[in-house]
């Protein structure tokens, strides 16, 4: 029993391996589970009864389980067998590659995670960027978004900050959950992502079977009254302004409206402008599809700048990205819409039932438009956009300005001031466009465009360019 064993070094590297691996299986896993599942149920107690909009059982399912259900739902099923008919493969092989997309659509909600470290993370590099501020155009219109609706955010998409930025402003009163993009499928993006309640969005894929599953989620999400996030544009917007509503999320979550039996829908536009948007040099360089085609290793590479930009703003606290903004405009209840259109929903056929889609979101992006915000460094710029080859003297700018902000204001525009006055406001907005050679002095005493910037002056005047048309 005292002897020697002498083994391969092969053979012990199998056995230490396999005992990592049981030891982390069988001690590390269920701790670390047990840790997050009893900080969670803590969390839960002690926020559940503060937020406007309680968190749901589906909220709190685990992602196996959301996935299982998912994958079984009786639509998918019958969806299922009529995609193997149709492919000519067994039927049992669509089910696993069903169950594989449904694993891969689900989130993975932790609310520990996302009232705790979540929020922490977003306030701490949101906070640390820009200086914040919000507006409502009727603050106690959102009161009419209780816990027996199903509430959805309509947001312009300006940022891949958006998905912070609407989270941090909206944790007092809810959790969101909203579709990620296929840039965020990266380590650790992606877990933190689904821990915060995303669910994943191939929004170019052509795969029937992937789109079933996607809109049965929604649906399944919306019915269990889930608060969700938007973005109707699809995408981050090109040039800066807000783009054409597309309705695919929006015909998911109304498809099965009833209103004699369903929650009511209640959908709150919401506006995001920046001073400096991360991504805008990219923006303005690219299209979708070039950025696209740099690859993960390019974006990886990017997100790294951008993660150790912000970990130097925490540091340094100088919220040099400026001002941002979220305006939220007036809740919209669908039950009301379609009373004052005289629309019988259930009774509409799908080709009607898209109309009426194409009208809402027509009307959501025209909320969304007039609700945009001013931003310092976008007012700024503004002052170029119709002529981006004058100079202005530096002793008339601020009158130029304060005509600008005021022809805003005619416009029922919300100006974000420092200090609620035009001169501190100018001066920010020439600090940081002076900082990024989006403006040069001529030495004298003018300031014009530089030309090697023109296109991302341009960029940000046009988010106010529906005030002046």
């Amino acid at each position: 029993m005292t002897g020697t064993v002498t083994l391969p070094v092969w053979v012990f590297a199998i056995l230490a391996t396999t005992f990592v691996l049981v030891v982390i299986r069988v001690v590390i896993y269920p701790l670390w589970a047990s840790f997050w599942s009893v900080r969670s149920r803590h969390v839960v107690e002690e926020i559940n009864p503060l937020l406007q909009l309680g968190l749901s059982s589906f909220t709190l399912t685990r992602r196996q389980v959301l996935a299982d259900r998912l994958a079984s739902d009786e639509r998918i099923e019958a969806g299922v067998a009529e995609i193997a008919r149709q492919r000519d493969e067994p039927l049992e092989s669509v089910r696993r590659e069903a169950w594989r997309i449904s694993w891969d659509i689900v989130p993975a909600f932790n609310p520990y995670f996302y009232f705790r470290v979540g929020y922490r993370m977003a306030r701490n590099a949101v906070r640390a960027l820009y200086r914040i501020r919000i507006a409502f155009v009727d603050e106690a219109s959102m009161a009419e978004a209780g816990a027996d609706t199903s509430v959805l955010f309509i947001i312009n998409h300006r940022s891949n900050i958006d998905y912070v930025i609407a989270n941090y402003l909206t944790a007092k009163r809810t959790m969101l959950s909203f579709g990620v993009g296929e840039w965020s499928r990266l380590w650790p993006i992606q877990p933190l992502m689904r821990m915060a309640g995303g669910y994943f969005v191939r929004r170019d894929s052509g795969d029937p079977l992937y789109r079933m599953l996607l809109k049965r989620y929604v649906q399944m999400a919306t019915a269990a009254r889930v608060p969700h996030a938007i973005f109707i544009e699809g995408q981050l917007s090109p040039d800066g302004s807000v783009g054409e509503a597309r309705a695919g999320l929006l015909s998911y979550v109304t498809e099965d409206f009833d209103p004699e039996n369903s929650p009511d829908l209640v959908f709150i536009p919401i506006a995001i402008n920046y001073d400096h948007i991360a991504e805008d040099v990219n923006m303005v360089r690219f299209t979708s599809a070039e950025f696209r085609e740099k690859g993960r290793r390019y974006v990886a590479l990017k997100g790294l700048q951008f993660g150790l930009r912000v970990a130097w703003e925490v540091l340094l606290r100088r919220r040099s990205y400026g001002y941002t903004c979220a305006n939220f405009g007036l809740p919209i209840s669908f039950a009301a819409w379609l009373r004052q259109r005289d629309v019988d929903w259930p009774a509409q056929t799908r080709e009607q039932r898209f109309h009426w889609i194409q009208e809402l979101g027509g009307q959501l992006i025209g909320d969304i438009t007039s609700l945009v915000p001013a931003t310092p460094v976008p007012m700024l710029c503004r002052l170029w956009f119709d002529d981006p080859d004058q100079t202005i003297a530096e002793d008339v700018l601020a009158e130029h300005f304060a005509a600008m902000v005021a022809k805003l204001r005619n416009a029922n525009c919300h100006p974000v001031l420092v200090d609620d006055d035009e001169e501190p406001t100018l001066q920010h907005a020439m600090t940081i466009a002076l900082k990024r050679g989006m403006l040069v002095r001529d030495g004298k005493g003018g300031l014009a465009v530089n030309p090697s910037a023109a296109a991302l002056v341009r960029y940000y005047g046009n988010s106010l360019s529906q005030y002046f048309n």
